[in-house]
C-alpha cells in the first residue's frame, strides 16, 4: 500500500513541476488551457483526498470522490485528444451549473474509459461500487455484526488506490498531450513508481 500512496502523491509533485515549466506560456483566452488547468486541479484535490481516506481506514467512504477522479481525469483526456476549444467549452458549461442527478452519467464515463484503454477492474471499481460505498463497512458499530447480512464488506484501500493511481496516469497524459515533455517523471526519479496511462 505505501508504494500505491508515493505514487498517488506523486502525481501532484508532476502536476506542480509540469505547470511550473509552461506557467509563462499560458494563456489566459485559450479555453483548453483553461480547462485541463482547472480539471487538472480537481484531480489532484480529489487523488489526495481518496489518499487521506485511505491511509485512514476509510477506503470505502473515498468511493464517490474517486467518481469525480474518474470525471476529471477522463475529461482531460477527452479535452486533449481533438478539437480541444470545443471540446473545453462544452466541458467547462457542465462545470459552470452541475446538479448530482446529471453531473457524472455513467453511460459516457464508460465510453470514454474505453476509448482511453482503462483497465476494466478500474471501470468496475470506479462504477460499480455503489453498492459497495451505500451499504459497506456497515457493521462497525457495537453489535452491527447482528445485522451483516444486509451488509457488504466495501472496498479496500489498495483496491481504490489502485484506480486512483490509473486515473492520475491519464490525467497526466491528457496534460503531457497538450504540452509534450512537461508533465513527465525528470530522469533523476530514478525507479520512481510508474503511472499507468493506457493508450
Amino acid at each position: 500500500m505505501k508504494e500505491l500512496i508515493a505514487l498517488t502523491g506523486l502525481a501532484k509533485v508532476r502536476v506542480d513541476a509540469g505547470f511550473s515549466r509552461v506557467g509563462r506560456r499560458l494563456s489566459a483566452a485559450d479555453a483548453a488551457e483553461r480547462a485541463l488547468m482547472i480539471l487538472a486541479a480537481r484531480a489532484i484535490a480529489q487523488g489526495n483526498a481518496v489518499m487521506a481516506l485511505c491511509e485512514r481506514g476509510l477506503a470505502n467512504e473515498s468511493l464517490p470522490i474517486l467518481r469525480g477522479l474518474a470525471e476529471m481525469a477522463l475529461t482531460m483526456r477527452w479535452i486533449a485528444e481533438k478539437d480541444s476549444a470545443v471540446r473545453a467549452a462544452e466541458a467547462m458549461k457542465e462545470l459552470h451549473d452541475p446538479d448530482w442527478e446529471t453531473h457524472w452519467p455513467s453511460a459516457r464515463l464508460r465510453e470514454r474509459a474505453a476509448a482511453y484503454s482503462v483497465p476494466p477492474s478500474v471501470v468496475a471499481t470506479t462504477l460499480d461500487s455503489a453498492a459497495d460505498f451505500a451499504r459497506g463497512s456497515a457493521q462497525g458499530l457495537p453489535w452491527g455484526h447482528v445485522f451483516a447480512e444486509a451488509t457488504r464488506p466495501g472496498r479496500g484501500a489498495e483496491e481504490v488506490l489502485s484506480a486512483a493511481a490509473v486515473l492520475l496516469g491519464h490525467a497526466l497524459k491528457a496534460l503531457d498531450g497538450r504540452w509534450p515533455g512537461s508533465f513527465r517523471a525528470p530522469k533523476r526519479c530514478g525507479r520512481a513508481p510508474r503511472f499507468r496511462e493506457g493508450n
